[in-house]
């Protein structure tokens, strides 16, 4: 799974993928933000909770962030983010990422929330592994490179 010696790749650095995952980010906004607003419109004018909907809301939000990076790095290896910094996902031996790839490296986006200290573990795995990998891409054998 992981080498111990750098592989012949050209890895994106970590401000790149940072760029990227901001850009992610926008894009989700937008996205999630329309989302949530149609379930508020539908779900709380027919006297359901305020509560209720916020919950639906709230699982949507999970639901679709997870999928956002896991399908679009399974199909076209890299998010929008990536795209417009010509960035790809792909495995350590060059291959395009799989699906399989493509879940595992993202499901630790899941498991670590969305506090600071995952953030901070993935930064100082960059900068410190041999292939500029976070935990994610190591478990799935992947990384992030130049398209």
């Amino acid at each position: 799974m992981v080498g111990s010696r750098r592989s012949t790749l050209n890895h994106a650095g970590l401000l790149e993928r940072g760029v990227a995952w901001f850009v992610d980010g926008i894009v989700m906004f937008i996205l999630l933000f329309v989302a949530i607003v149609l379930v508020l419109l539908l779900f709380s004018p027919d006297g359901a909770p305020a509560e209720a909907a916020e919950g639906i809301a709230a699982i949507i939000g999970l639901v679709a962030s997870t999928a956002y990076y896991m399908v679009t790095e399974a199909k076209w290896g890299r998010t929008p983010g990536k795209m417009l910094l010509g960035l790809r996902v792909v495995h350590l031996d060059g291959r395009p990422c799989t699906g399989s790839g493509a879940v595992i490296r993202n499901i630790t986006k899941v498991l670590g929330g969305s506090s600071l200290f995952p953030v901070v573990i993935a930064i100082l795995l960059v900068l410190s592994s041999d292939d500029n990998q976070r935990l994610g891409d190591m478990l799935g054998d992947t990384t992030v490179v130049h398209a």
